[in-house]
Order: structure tokens, then C-alpha cells, then sequence
């Protein structure tokens, strides 16, 4: 990989201590404002802003960066940072964000718990990574966002000030480092399915014309607030969508791409299909003009690598659109470095590239590429949080075992993997 920026100082933001009292919970929030649902307009189409676009779009089955060249976004997913899953912290393969603060609550209280949210937002990923991620020669990050982090379900269409200021540092990070953003919506409203990384509700969002309606004022709000900003290479919709049937997705997705257009001409839409982003069926043609389609592929049930490729060149070859491999990882040193050179092989039409899961984590069954060392204390919590017991740790055990996650999380106590780093990058072909 060609690194794009010379080597930064590596700057990072003063820790805070983990706060025990009521009174946070009150100050956690902040400013927020509302915005009305949005209408759709007629679509637009590429031609009406092509070849004008100042941003990082679609050209065929390519994509051109803000230089006007060839873009293939090389890079890694922010997870565990703004949508958490149990496993990623310790412990908990089926435990979901929402679960994981309701029983933090039972150990301490709400406000303790929201108080560990909040550094958890602070700390886990710190100016510092972005620097180090362009450091390494990545040249993009994904955005795994929750909608929790800018509406509340007690105030719909009304977005939270903490939110923003989360996304306005990370794009203004990856601003001074020249590392692209994808923004991704990878737990709407209600929840895309059962799964942990959907941040389920009782009601998924396919079952409610409410949640889809939050949803696309949600986009509506993310495209209005950031349409200028040329850091941002694509506005990834739904992350891993299972619907009851192909013609709800392409349906939801089509409202969406029409209220971006609406206030957004410029930046690429970036489509996830069924299946665990596997299938798209359901799509015969773009829904707009400036798309790519976003695939997921991991192979824990099977190597079936080369048949998806071939049948995702098919979809790109047809309707015209670039490729990009959204999420792959979890696995081998030997499966992450022969996956690189499959997108990396013209032959395979991975035109627009891919982004490793997950930059950081806890090593579980697979390396991590940078490892958090887990406090002892920790795992403890981790344990009962993923299976309640009549053993349950004390408060002030469970609060000093948040401050030594917090402080392990951070980017000076991690461990980069050099061997996972090298089966992401020794594949990578030279501009």
C-alpha cells in the first residue's frame, strides 16, 4: 500500500475517569434538533450531475477519487466503537448493544452505565487511530454507526447534539490524515434483523412503517448535515439487511437514495443486498445514478469465495457499477491474505476495493489486527453480562473494571498484529 500523508505525531485526547454519580446521566446528552420527514422527490440521475461531481463518485464500474483517478478504498471498519457486539469486548457472540447496557444497569446504574458509553465513545477510537490507519497505508475507514447515537427511540426525528460531534471529529480526523469515510447505517431504527450486530428492537424495522419512516429522515438528516464534506467517499445504507422478501429492501432502499438525492446530489450510494449482503436479486437495476454495490463475505460455513466472485462480476458486469467488499476478516492469517489478492485480481471486478473487520478488538477465535488486552476485572464483567448468575459482581468492582477497559481500548495499550498486518497488505498491487 502507498501511504498517502507523511507520519504524524500521534496526539491523543486527555482520558476521563469513569464517573459514579446520577448527575452524569443528565449531563451526557445535550443540544438536539429537530428535523422534519422527508418527502421523495423524483430520482435523479447520474447525468444530471456528472461530470461535475466534486466528490469521490461512480464511473462505470469504477471509482474516482478526489484527484480524479482510479480509487480502490483499502481500508478497515471502525467496529465495536459506535455499534457494539458482545464478542468484540470479551465475551458474548449473541449479545447486542442494548442488552449489554441493560445489564451493565443491573450492575451499577443507568447513569454509571451511559457514563461507560460515553468513554467507550471518547476512547475507543481516538485521533490517534486515524493517524495510525494512514500511518499503516490504509487509505479509508468504515463508520459502523448505530442510530442510537443520534436519535433516541423517546424522540423520534429529533437528533442529538453528542451524535454529530462523534461524526464531526471522526470526518475532521480523517480529514487531516487523507484517509476517505464510509458512513454506514449498520443498525436502523428498530433493528434490519435478529442478529446482534442489528441492535434488535421487539419489532424489526420491516414490520413498521414508523421505523422505515425514522430511517430515511435519518439519512435525509446525515446527507443535509455532511454533503460538503469531500473526506466522505459513499453513504453505505443498511448494513446486512434480512428481509422478509427482496421487493421490502429494494423498496426502503428506494425511499432512501430518493431523500438523499433530495438534499445530496453528489456523494456515492453504496448498496448492501440479502443475505448477509450476499444477494442481489432484488435489485435488477441501480437505484441511482453515483452507486456501488457493498458485499460481505466470510467463510466459517464454507470456502465459497470464488463462486460469489463470480456471481457479483455478473451483477457488476450487467448493470455497470463497481464492486466494493465492505466487510471480510474474522479468520485465518492464510484465508485474510489469499482473500486480499482475490479482490485484488482484475479478473474478479472488485473494482472498488475492501475493508478489513475490524480494526480493533478483542482476540477471541481469530487474531485481531490490533489486539485490546483485556483487564482480568473485565472478563469477570464480560462473564456475567454475557450469562447472568446469582454471582454478580459488586458496584464498585464493576466500576473499576470499566475504567480498566477503557483504558485498555485505548490506541497506546493496544498491540498491532505485524503477521495480521501483513496478510492484509503483502497481496495489495502498486499504483
Amino acid at each position: 500500500m502507498t501511504m498517502r500523508r507523511k507520519k504524524n505525531s500521534l496526539i491523543a485526547p486527555v482520558l476521563v475517569t469513569l464517573a459514579v454519580t446520577s448527575t452524569l446521566l443528565a449531563c451526557a446528552g445535550g443540544a438536539a434538533t429537530a428535523r422534519p420527514q422527508p418527502t421523495a422527490p423524483a430520482q435523479s440521475t447520474y447525468a444530471d450531475y456528472y461530470p461535475q461531481n466534486p466528490m469521490a463518485h461512480q464511473i462505470g464500474k469504477t471509482i474516482v477519487g478526489l484527484d480524479g483517478k482510479p480509487l480502490k478504498l483499502r481500508g478497515v471498519n471502525l467496529g465495536g466503537w459506535l455499534l457494539w457486539e458482545g464478542w468484540e469486548f470479551g465475551k458474548g457472540l449473541l449479545l447486542s448493544e442494548s442488552t449489554m447496557l441493560d445489564r451493565l444497569q443491573t450492575l451499577v446504574c443507568a447513569a454509571d452505565a451511559n457514563a461507560f458509553r460515553d468513554q467507550v465513545y471518547a476512547n475507543y477510537i481516538t485521533e490517534a487511530d486515524i493517524a495510525r490507519i494512514a500511518q499503516l497505508g490504509f487509505n479509508s475507514v468504515r463508520v459502523p454507526i448505530n442510530a442510537k447515537i443520534l436519535e433516541d427511540d423517546a424522540h423520534p426525528y429529533v437528533y442529538k447534539q453528542s451524535g454529530w460531534d462523534i461524526l464531526d471529529h471522526v470526518l475532521a480526523w480523517c480529514e487531516k490524515y487523507n484517509v476517505y469515510a464510509v458512513l454506514d447505517l449498520h443498525a436502523v431504527p428498530g433493528g434490519q434483523s435478529r442478529l446482534s450486530p442489528s441492535d434488535p428492537s421487539d419489532q424489526l424495522i420491516w414490520k413498521s412503517a414508523e421505523d422505515k419512516n425514522r430511517t430515511v429522515a435519518m439519512w435525509q438528516a446525515i446527507a443535509s448535515r455532511y454533503k460538503d464534506r469531500r473526506i466522505i467517499a459513499g453513504y453505505d445504507l443498511i448494513n446486512e439487511p434480512l428481509p422478509p422478501a427482496g421487493q421490502d429492501l429494494a423498496d426502503l432502499e428506494t425511499r432512501i437514495v430518493a431523500a438523499i438525492r433530495q438534499v445530496d446530489r453528489y456523494h456515492m450510494v453504496i448498496v448492501e443486498g440479502g443475505k448477509f449482503s450476499s444477494d442481489f436479486s432484488m435489485f435488477p437495476a441501480p437505484l441511482s445514478g453515483n452507486q456501488a454495490y457493498g458485499f460481505h463475505m466470510y467463510t466459517w460455513f464454507g470456502d465459497n469465495r470464488k463462486k460469489s466472485l463470480t456471481y457479483l462480476k455478473t451483477v457488476s458486469d450487467q448493470q455497470n457499477v463497481p464492486l466494493w467488499a465492505g466487510e471480510f476478516g474474522e479468520n485465518t492469517y492464510d484465508m485474510i491474505g489469499t482473500t486480499v489478492q482475490l479482490y485484488e485480481d482484475p479478473a474478479n471486478a472488485v473494482n472498488g476495493g475492501w475493508s478489513f473487520w475490524t480494526w480493533k478488538k478483542a482476540p477471541g477465535r481469530y487474531p485481531a489486527l490490533v489486539a485490546i488486552t483485556l483487564p482480568d476485572d473485565w472478563k469477570k464483567v464480560m462473564d456475567w453480562v454475557n450469562s447472568p448468575s446469582k454471582n454478580q459482581p459488586d458496584h464498585a468492582f464493576v466500576l473499576a473494571a470499566m475504567n480498566q477497559f477503557i483504558q485498555a481500548v485505548r490506541l497506546e495499550n493496544t498491540r498491532i498484529d505485524p503477521q495480521m498486518l501483513a496478510a492484509l497488505t503483502k497481496n495489495v498491487s502498486k499504483p
